[in-house]
C-alpha cells in the first residue's frame, strides 16, 4: 500500500485513476491544480504523486518542483498525452522518478509504483552524455559535433531513422548549451495538419480566421531566447517550409492575420527519419530550406550498425526497470547475444520495450535467452496487448463518459457540467473514443 498524490485537471481521468489505485488497496488523494499539490504535499507525507504534464496555471515540471520542495522524499512520475524523450530527460533532471506516456494500464502504473521502494531515482547505471549512451565510433562522432554546436545559434538537422534517439539529441544541444536555463519546446510535423501545424508555430491574432476569437501566442514566441524543436520535419508542407525558411533568414515572422513583424531568438533544431535528399530531389521538400539546415547536420545511425552498442545499452535499461520487492533483473547466458544478433528496425526505442517485455511477461529475475529471443521481434503484437492492458483505465473512462452522456440525454454541455471538465475536452474525448448515441 502506498500513500499516492494523484494530480491531473482532467476531472474524469482523475476521478478514474483514483478509483482504480483505490481499488488496489493504495491511499489516494486527488487534486486538480499544482497549487493544490504543493499545499497538501507540505501538510501530509506521499510515498508517490502522479502528475498530469498539460494543466492550465502550474504545468507538471513546475508542480514536480513544488512538490519536492515541501516533500523531497515524494518520488514524482510525469504522466502526459504528450510524450518525448526531452521531456523523460527534464523530468529526471528535475529530481522526478518516471515518466510515462498516456494512454497507459492501471498495471504498467503499478509496475512503476512497485520500484519505488527499492530504486534510487534518477541515476542511471551507465554514465552517458544527456542521456546518449554509446561506443561505438559513430556514436562518439555523433556526440563529439553535438558538443562541437552547442554553444552556437546555427539551426540543427538531425537524420536517422526512428528511435535513433534524435529528439535526445535535441535535447542535448539545448540542455548542454547556454539556452539550458530557457524553454526547450517540440512539435511534431506528422501529428498536425499544414493550416493546424503554421497556427501552432507562428500563432494567430483575433479576427485571423473562422473561430479565432482570442490572440495565440505561436510555438515560436513560447521558444523565445530558448530552443524549438521539429520533429519529423519531412511532413511539413511546403508552404508551411516557406513560412519557416523566411523566419531562419530574418529571424522574425507574422502570426496568421497581421501584418507586425515579432523578432523572437530561437534556435531550430529539426530531424527526418527520411532520406532527405531523395525528398529534395521528389521535391517534397523545398531545396533552398534543405541547404539553410543542412549547414549544420549530425546523423544518428542505427542499431543494426553498431551492435557493439547494445549490450551497454541493454545493461543500462535493465539496470533502470522498475525493482519489485526487491528484484534484481539479470541477463541469462546467451541473452545478450541474441540481442545483438537481431536487427532492430525500431532501433534504441524498440530494444528498451523488448527488455521491459522480457521482464514484466516473464517469471524470475534472469532473462534467459529464450525469454529475451520470445520477445523479440513482437513489436506488433506488444502493440496490442500494450493496447489491451491500457484499455482498463480507458474503458473506465469511456463508461463514465457515457454514463453521464446517458443521464443528461446526450447534451454535451450538460454532461460536461457533471464530469466537471470544459465542453471541448468532453467532445475531444467523444470523438477520440468515437463514441455515438445509440
Amino acid at each position: 500500500m502506498a500513500r499516492i498524490l494523484v494530480l491531473d485537471d482532467d476531472a474524469v481521468f482523475r476521478k478514474t485513476l483514483s478509483k482504480a489505485l483505490a481499488a488496489r488497496g493504495h491511499d489516494v488523494t486527488p487534486v486538480e491544480s499544482g497549487a493544490e499539490a504543493g499545499r497538501l504535499a507540505s501538510l501530509k507525507v506521499f510515498d508517490a504523486a502522479i502528475i498530469d504534464m498539460m494543466m492550465p496555471g502550474m504545468n507538471g515540471f513546475e508542480a514536480l518542483g513544488a512538490i519536492r520542495l515541501a516533500q523531497p522524499g515524494t518520488a514524482c512520475v510525469i504522466l502526459t498525452g504528450y510524450g518525448s524523450i526531452a521531456d523523460a530527460v527534464k523530468t529526471m533532471r528535475l529530481g522526478g522518478y518516471n515518466y510515462l506516456t498516456k494512454p497507459c494500464s492501471i498495471d504498467e502504473i503499478e509496475a512503476v509504483l512497485a520500484g519505488i521502494k527499492e530504486s534510487s531515482p534518477g541515476c542511471p547505471a551507465v554514465e552517458a552524455y544527456q542521456g546518449i549512451l554509446g561506443a561505438s565510433a559513430a556514436m562518439k562522432e555523433a556526440v563529439t559535433f553535438i558538443r562541437r554546436v552547442k554553444e552556437t545559434s546555427l539551426p540543427v538537422l538531425v537524420s536517422g531513422e526512428s528511435g535513433t534517439g534524435k529528439e535526445l539529441a535535441a535535447a542535448a544541444l539545448h540542455f548542454d548549451g547556454p539556452r539550458a536555463k530557457e524553454p526547450f519546446v517540440a512539435v511534431n510535423c506528422a501529428t498536425l495538419k499544414p493550416g493546424l501545424l503554421e497556427n501552432e508555430l507562428f500563432g494567430h491574432v483575433k479576427g485571423a480566421f473562422t473561430g479565432a476569437a482570442d490572440f495565440k501566442e505561436g510555438l515560436l514566441k513560447a521558444a523565445d531566447k530558448g530552443t524549438l524543436f521539429i520533429d519529423e520535419i519531412g511532413d511539413m508542407d511546403l508552404s508551411v517550409q516557406a513560412s519557416l525558411l523566411r523566419f531562419l533568414e530574418t529571424g522574425s515572422f507574422r502570426p496568421l492575420g497581421s501584418t507586425k513583424e515579432i523578432k523572437v531568438d530561437v534556435r531550430v533544431v529539426a530531424a527526418i527519419n527520411r532520406d532527405i535528399e531523395e525528398e529534395v530531389r521528389a521535391k517534397r521538400f523545398r531545396l533552398d530550406l534543405y541547404y539553410r539546415l543542412n549547414v549544420c547536420r549530425v546523423h544518428l545511425p542505427p542499431l543494426r550498425s553498431r551492435r557493439e552498442d547494445i549490450p551497454l545499452l541493454a545493461a543500462h535499461f535493465l539496470q533502470r526497470l522498475p525493482q519489485n520487492e526487491g528484484r534484481r533483473y539479470s541477463f541469462g547466458p546467451g541473452a545478450l547475444e541474441a540481442l545483438s544478433r537481431h536487427d532492430w528496425p525500431g532501433n534504441v526505442r524498440e530494444l528498451l520495450h523488448t527488455i521491459e517485455r522480457a521482464a514484466i511477461l516473464g517469471e524470475g529475475d534472469v532473462l534467459t535467452a529464450g525469454r529475451v529471443g520470445a520477445c523479440i521481434g513482437a513489436s506488433t503484437g506488444a502493440k496490442a496487448r500494450k493496447g489491451a492492458e491500457a484499455g482498463s483505465l480507458c474503458q473506465a473512462e469511456k463508461e463514465c463518459i457515457l454514463s453521464a452522456l446517458g443521464a443528461n440525454g446526450w447534451n454535451v454541455s450538460a454532461a460536461a457540467r457533471e464530469l466537471k471538465i470544459d465542453r471541448r475536452t468532453l467532445q475531444r474525448k467523444i470523438a477520440g473514443y468515437g463514441l455515438r448515441k445509440a
